[in-house]
């Protein structure tokens, strides 16, 4: 169990965010009363929400279990004056160009955390009426939680995401420059692109059929998954995976030491896809406008995805390109359910519902310290309680 303070710190900075984010989801109505615009989305709020989000979590000391080995890299840059492993370009230029200021290590978390958080919020400009509800599973989710662990594919993500909003709107120069700057900080962001020419159909139309494949991947998956390997084992080379590609067994193993509840997750999830994919056809029809199901047929992909590679970190890691997306899915659906002027009650007992396995899921993770992202400790506060220590030793 992990201190309170953890607890009240990520819970108070979840509701901090989402009233932060609030004025900017105030909309211009049509006669039917549906929103055609919003004139305020990059307001004075939104932008002090993104500066702060930055400082606070740039600012944390030794959270996330990546956190150590980003560090360690950086200070052997400042010992030597040479990168000390071979990495994304991209990453390894910011990394040169602060230690030529002569930067605080701080500074590069907080840029870290900056370039993700802004392009979230950019990827939401296409939708900002689902910012309180994307906030909301960004935490109760745990892809913050990755954000302060798998730093540089998360950040790879979110310009993805972006990257995404661009292709559709028929904006390809753009798009391939940000895929480009995505590349430099991680080369997996190829994978997500990979799969972007399966994005001009909708491919999964009916819940039954999709129930169907839910229930089959999940029944016999380690049958499905070696098939599934031999297919993505050059996108896994592709992306800088080979090492793990050649030893799928031993990474097999640091699995299975880090499962902590894992069967309660598999529930959870499955509950979850069930009902997104009961009301499909209700959000495609309702956010058809949005490219709703382009982003679906990338979700629906990893869900089945999951239930193959679930077993080995690595390959899940890969999914998430395509897995995160879940996040936005749930927005959707949520937004839907409380909006809805037909079986009111039911959809926002759903509604409920979802948000408090969701939430119940987020504290859970806390409480098991998932990624190392709890107790959360603040750098200057650290800093300050070492130099006490030393002057008392002294």
């Amino acid at each position: 169990m992990t201190e309170p303070g953890t607890y009240i710190f990520y819970t108070l900075l979840m509701g901090f965010m989402i009233l932060l984010a609030l004025p900017s989801v105030q909309a211009v109505l049509n006669e039917n009363e549906e929103p055609i615009a919003f004139p305020s989305y990059w307001g004075p709020n939104l932008l002090f929400l993104i500066a702060a989000y930055s400082l606070i979590i740039g600012c944390r000391y030794y959270v996330g279990i990546d956190y150590k080995a980003y560090l360690e890299w950086y200070l052997k840059l400042r010992e030597t004056g040479v990168y000390p492993r071979d990495i994304e370009f991209g990453y390894r230029l910011l990394n040169e160009f602060l230690n030529y200021l002569h930067a605080h290590y701080a500074f590069l978390f907080i840029i870290i955390a900056f370039i993700q958080i802004l392009f979230l919020f950019k990827s939401l400009a296409k939708f900002p009426f689902l910012s309180p509800w994307f906030i909301y599973f960004f935490f109760t989710y745990l892809l913050m939680f990755s954000s302060m662990n798998i730093m540089r594919q998360t950040l790879a993500w979110f310009v993805f995401f972006y990257s995404l909003n661009l292709a559709f709107d028929k904006k390809y120069g753009w798009a391939l420059l940000w895929l480009l700057f995505g590349y430099s900080f991680h080369k997996s962001i190829l994978v997500g692109a990979l799969f972007f020419p399966l994005l001009r159909w909708d491919w999964f139309k009916n819940r039954y059929v999709q129930i169907g494949l839910l229930l089959f991947v999940t029944a016999f998956a380690p049958a499905v998954l070696a098939f599934v390997l031999k297919v993505a084992g050059p996108l896994a080379s592709l992306a800088g995976y080979e090492y793990y590609v050649d030893n799928l067994d031993y990474m097999q193993e640091i699995s299975d030491e880090g499962k902590v509840g894992a069967g309660t997750a598999r529930a959870l999830f499955f509950i979850l896809d069930f009902i997104i994919i009961w009301f499909s056809q209700d959000l495609k029809e309702n956010f058809k406008q949005y490219d709703f199901y382009k982003y679906y047929n990338l979700y629906f992909l990893g869900a089945l995805l999951e239930r193959l590679v679930y077993d080995n970190f690595i390959l899940a890691r890969t999914n998430d390109y395509l897995l995160n997306f879940r996040v936005l899915i749930l927005s959707f659906l949520c937004f839907f359910f409380f909006h809805s002027r037909t079986q009111r009650m039911v959809k926002e007992i759903l509604g409920y519902a979802i948000a408090l396995m969701m939430v119940a899921f987020f504290y859970r993770a806390i409480y098991n310290s998932a990624a190392e992202t709890s107790p959360f400790r603040f750098l200057l506060l650290e800093t300050t309680t070492q130099e006490r220590s030393q002057n008392i030793e002294e």
